[in-house]
């Protein structure tokens, strides 16, 4: 990227006693907070570092940020939204960094389908030593930016104090410049448009807004998690005669079982120990032991510790990272981790505030046996609004079902959304309450539900797959439908659909049996005809034969009823591959247009923003592939080749569309006074006056307002109203 505008480039070191895990906010509002050094570059000068603990800002330095502050400087920082900004915010506030002029690398990289840290970059570009990140970083930052251990005689080093260290960490800092500036020179510009901008600065306000939290229940929360766990070791301890100590203790717990019962436990993972809890074979005692083990290593507590830990003036900040999830460009993670919060085994939100008064009043163990389970299911409820205001929530109804089906063109599922989203109106007409207004007066049946056009696409489903009409179609049989479709939508096979199907409780011998007697006999012939196949390939597993027959009999009558998707995922493969022979030369699949552009595939979304796939590389001899790329692998966490498919492809645009809807929907919540504290995948949690001014159909209805490139897409949103955040 070609730099021609006046650029400044900044790097901080700080100092803080309070731990930087605990958000930039948190780390930055603690008394003890400094900066330490301020590296700097303006345009193409050489790199340099005012030390800020031994005298004045430089002239320059403080003319260039004179310039920023007036929006005639561009300005450049690595990680400089979610952190240098912020700091700056709370130890010399009198610093104006206006985000309209601001440049993360970071957050270029994610656009960029590339990893976020400037070490991990440096490599990505090969950039030569002596522009690299200087390798001794982390230790000199161990040693300056944070109190020493307790075993030392001093509480902090100083440039005083070790003067030979603090030359290495300045000429660090200078380093670290140096390369963030070559860095941001490489890194494309595939994603920077105005409308980005905007939405990036949007994302930087809601971050610095942040959530209100209530602390007194973290609090209560962490003491009284803490309480259950020494009760806990207590038993464990007096169970194993004192050999093992506590629950955690996981080397001591097999040997002691191994020597008391003769039982060889591999390892302790909560699958293997909830297998062997349902062995009738089992000692009593071991069963307890087990049960101890399970119960003393849960992590919910965890999440409260964070909020106790991040809060400041009663709000958590910095939770959210623009375009974290750069395979799709959604919204990451940060602190908290509000995208990962645990599935509520308790749904009663009546029962959830009985939960928080209990553990407020320390009397939770009173009433439940473990109390990592109603501590669990509470962690969304320690989310509230500020004083005189609620919480207004919206999220997509089935938004990912949806895109997929008008992205593949899917018209018979897009034409069932629609008649779906159509309720009857007590006067006998049919309307679209997100496009015509919750304003008229809705029939209701005699369970006192609204009254749909057209049938639930669950039941829909079912019916196409299993050739049923939709009103034949049982609550068991609609659950199926779910199955299917959450299951097969990213060409999952019979392997993905039995995972899900067994997750949603359904014994898939039984299913066998149903399925054989229900399935159009094709399917079933043309499955067992493929068994042998099955087997050679090692593609039963976790199931009879007969069950992955039923499976894949299953998964083929889905396909059939949805052959516009099915084929979406091939065209999609067949764009990107034809992208890659012939660089420079755009390739239609549906809505998606694929394009390589120098070293990176290019798949550009319906509203203008690409999917970024570096060093994209047909399949070798031997790849199961459609191709592979270069990117962050989610579970090694390095960086290094990816082999990708059809379906995951297909998995990506979806989410990176769905995506755009959310993103875009945002500066219209704002400007209609809905301010948004926080988002979690297709959700927008909002906060409002505790009036009658706004409420959650009108917070719908902003948020299905179609933007101009969505033309055709069925998209509804559906809230609530509430005092604490809950999982409608």
């Amino acid at each position: 990227m070609k730099v021609t505008s006046p650029t400044l480039y900044c790097d901080l070191e700080t100092f803080s006693a309070k731990d930087i895990r605990a958000g930039s906010h948190a780390y930055a509002a603690e008394p003890s907070a400094e900066v330490l050094l301020w590296g700097y570059a303006i345009d193409d000068a050489p790199a340099k570092v005012w030390d800020v603990t031994a005298g004045p800002m430089p002239e320059e330095l403080r003319q260039a940020l004179d310039e920023v502050a007036r929006k005639e400087r561009r300005h450049v920082w690595q990680n400089g939204v979610m952190f240098d900004r912020v700091f700056l915010s709370y130890v010399m506030p009198e610093i104006e960094l206006p985000m309209e002029t601001l440049d993360d690398t970071m957050v270029m990289a994610y656009q960029a389908g590339l990893p976020g840290s400037l070490k991990e970059l440096c490599q990505v570009f090969h950039l030569s030593a002596d522009k690299a990140k200087d390798a001794d970083g982390s230790r000199l930052i161990q040693i300056f930016c944070k109190p020493l251990p307790s075993t030392w005689k001093l509480d902090r080093a100083t440039s005083k104090t070790h003067p030979e260290e603090w030359a290495k960490f300045v000429n660090y800092c200078r380093l670290d410049i140096e390369s963030m500036r070559e860095v941001y020179k490489k890194l494309p510009a595939f994603n920077r448009t105005a409308k980005e901008r905007e939405l990036q600065v949007l994302d930087a306000t809601i971050n610095m807004r942040g959530i209100g939290v209530d602390v007194e229940f973290a609090e209560a929360a962490i003491a009284t998690a803490e309480r259950a766990k020494k009760d806990i070791d207590k038993q464990v301890f007096k169970l194993t005669d004192g050999r093992v100590v506590t629950a955690g203790q996981r080397d001591a717990l097999i040997q002691f079982f191994f020597d008391k019962y003769g039982w060889q436990l591999k390892d302790m993972r909560k699958s293997e120990l909830e297998k062997r809890m349902e062995d009738p074979d089992i000692p009593a005692e071991m069963k307890e032991l087990i049960g101890l083990r399970l119960m003393g290593t849960k992590t919910s507590v965890q999440k409260y510790k964070r909020v106790v830990q991040g809060a400041v003036d009663g709000r958590l900040r910095g939770c959210m990272q623009f375009r974290g999830a750069s395979r799709t460009g959604r919204v990451s993670g940060r602190t908290f981790q509000p995208q990962n919060l645990p599935r509520p085994l308790i749904k009663s939100q009546t029962e959830i505030e009985e939960i928080i008064e209990d553990t407020k009043l320390g009397i939770l163990e009173i009433c439940y046996d473990d109390v990592s389970v109603p501590l669990s299911s509470a962690i969304r409820s320690v989310i509230v609004p500020a004083a005189g205001n609620r919480l207004c929530v919206a999220d997509f109804s089935n938004v990912e079902g949806r895109v997929l089906a008008w992205l593949a063109g899917e018209e018979w599922k897009l034409e069932a959304f629609r008649e779906f989203d159509t309720l009857q109106t007590k006067d006998g007409r049919w309307a679209l309450p997100y496009r015509d207004g919750w304003f008229q007066e809705w029939a209701v049946n005699a369970k006192g539900d609204f009254i749909h056009k057209g049938h639930d696409l669950y039941k829909l489903t079912y019916a196409r797959t299993f050739g049923i009409k939709p009103e034949d179609v049982t609550k068991d049989q609609r659950q199926m439908g779910k199955v299917l479709e959450l299951a097969l939508g990213y060409q999952g096979g019979p392997g993905a659909f039995a995972t899900f199907a067994m997750n949603f409780g359904m014994d898939l011998d039984e299913l066998a049996k149903t399925t054989e007697a229900t399935i159009e006999e094709s399917y079933w012939i043309e499955s067992m005809g493929m068994l042998k196949w099955a087997k050679e390939k090692k593609l039963i597993r976790g199931m009879s034969q007969k069950a992955w027959v039923a499976c894949n009999a299953i998964k083929s009558a889905w396909r059939k009823a949805n052959s516009e998707i099915e084929s979406f995922w091939y065209a999609l493969a067949k764009a990107c591959q034809s992208a890659i022979k012939a660089k420079g030369v755009a390739f239609s699949a549906g809505r998606i247009v694929c394009k390589v552009s120098g070293n990176y595939l290019l798949m550009r979304l319906p509203s203008g923003r690409y999917l970024v796939y570096p060093a994209p590389r047909l399949p070798e001899e031997g790849e199961m592939c459609d191709f592979s790329f270069m990117g962050v692998n989610q579970y090694t966490k390095k960086w290094e080749r990816i082999p990708t498919y059809s379906g995951k492809l297909a998995e990506n645009s979806v989410q990176g569309a769905a995506c755009d809807l959310l993103l875009e929907a945002g500066p219209r919540l704002e400007a209609a006074g809905y301010h948004i504290v926080m988002s979690v995948h297709d959700e927008y949690i909002t906060e409002i006056k505790d009036d009658n001014t706004r409420n959650h159909r009108e917070m719908e209805k902003i948020m299905s307002d179609l933007p101009d490139w969505a033309e055709g897409l069925p998209l509804v949103a559906a809230g609530f109203e509430a005092a604490r955040y809950r999982k409608d």
